[in-house]
């Protein structure tokens, strides 16, 4: 892994591999280590690049307020630096918020996008959601992953896990970034781009955990009916976190099918 200076801030950052670029971006609270089941398969074939958000990771941040256009802004200097002209996008829930405003505001670097667990818009449900993730990290992280993870995970992972995610979740508390995830949550409130989705004109699929009560099939489905060229493809037996180990297989093998249909 490397850090690289943009945008004011430093952004860590891994590049691996050869041919198409995907780009792969997390979500709220997680780090560039989310994507390494899948990357480490897909770098057989393409150039990944995986990068912490502003704020999360061993990236870091400034006193600036975060918006989905500020963290959009800090990818696109990102692929300037890296001298990155085009690639595939990929982003789950936040990351997903992110490569959709990417692609609205620079359109000619994106070949094709690939939406996991995201939103268009924050409605009233998901509002109170958010509420209740910054109740929690303001209480600390123990608290904001005991309020999170069940939104992520069936009940039959959570019991199956338990005693992992126990230890997960008090290691991750050493190492969170809490003002980092407070900014991250504050910057979905306000998002707002269904309107604009109709300007995405690249291939686009929209991958859909069955039963995710956090970004709902509802609320995604809004996201493949106003995108023209997109696809929703609903993954069973899953939450908002679609990279459990089950899914691993056929989430690389979506992803290798969609490069292949990628000038």
């Amino acid at each position: 892994m490397t850090e690289i200076n943009v945008n004011n801030i430093s952004i860590n950052y891994e590049l691996v591999g050869n041919g198409k670029t995907i780009v792969f971006v997390h979500g709220l609270s997680d780090n560039l280590e989310y994507w390494k089941i899948l990357t480490n398969e897909l770098k057989r074939k393409y150039q990944v690049l995986i990068y912490d958000l502003r704020g999360h990771g061993n990236s870091t941040s400034d006193d600036e307020e975060i918006s989905i256009d500020l963290y959009q802004e800090d990818l696109y200097q990102l692929l300037n630096a890296l001298n990155i002209d085009n690639a595939v996008f990929a982003g789950l829930s936040l990351g997903g918020n992110i490569i959709m405003d990417f692609a609205i505001q620079h359109p000619e670097m994106v070949n094709g996008l690939i939406v996991m667990s995201s939103f268009c818009e924050q409605n009233e449900r998901l509002a109170k959601i958010f509420n209740d993730f910054e109740e929690g990290i303001d209480k600390g992280f123990v608290e904001f992953f005991d309020v999170i993870v069940p939104y992520t995970l069936t009940e039959d992972m959570l019991e199956k896990h338990s005693e992992t995610l126990e230890i997960v979740k008090y290691e991750a508390a050493k190492v969170a970034n809490i003002e980092g995830i407070k900014k991250g949550i504050k910057a979905g409130y306000d998002f707002n781009i269904t309107d604009r989705l109709c300007e995405i004109d690249v291939p686009t699929i929209v991958m859909a955990g069955a039963e995710d009560d956090l970004t709902d099939l509802e609320i995604q489905r809004k996201i493949s009916d106003n995108i023209e060229n997109s696809e929703l493809i609903i993954i069973e037996n899953t939450k908002h976190n679609l990279l459990v180990g089950y899914n691993i297989e056929n989430i690389v093998n979506i992803t290798d099918d969609f490069m292949s249909k990628i000038e």
